[in-house]
């Protein structure tokens, strides 16, 4: 039941996301790196609950190898979705001055 939970809210920030992709022109750069980053974080929840139940429990017991692969994998998507995803989301990110 859980896999199917996590899968769900996968499935669901990928929707939000190529909803925000297409609809890009019409939102301010604050509402979509915001949103943005509301999207990255339900993916990464769900990436993140989706291998954290399907590891084997013999695995996490092995010490520091399962939080390290977990923070990897966390700070691979992080830094795809900073230098990747948002910057096609809102082109000019890097000089944005939100004031």
């Amino acid at each position: 039941m859980a896999r199917r939970l996590y899968r769900i809210v996968i499935v669901i920030s990928i929707a939000l996301g190529a909803y925000l992709l297409m609809t890009k022109a019409t939102h301010t750069n604050v509402f979509l790196i915001s949103i943005a980053c509301l999207v990255f974080m339900l993916f990464s929840m769900g990436v993140h609950g989706l291998l954290a139940h399907s590891i084997s429990p013999k695995f996490k017991e092995t010490g520091l190898a399962y939080p390290l692969l977990m923070a990897l994998l966390w700070a691979i998507m992080f830094l795809i979705f900073v230098f990747f995803i948002i910057p096609v989301l809102c082109p000019d990110f890097f000089f944005l001055d939100l004031k």
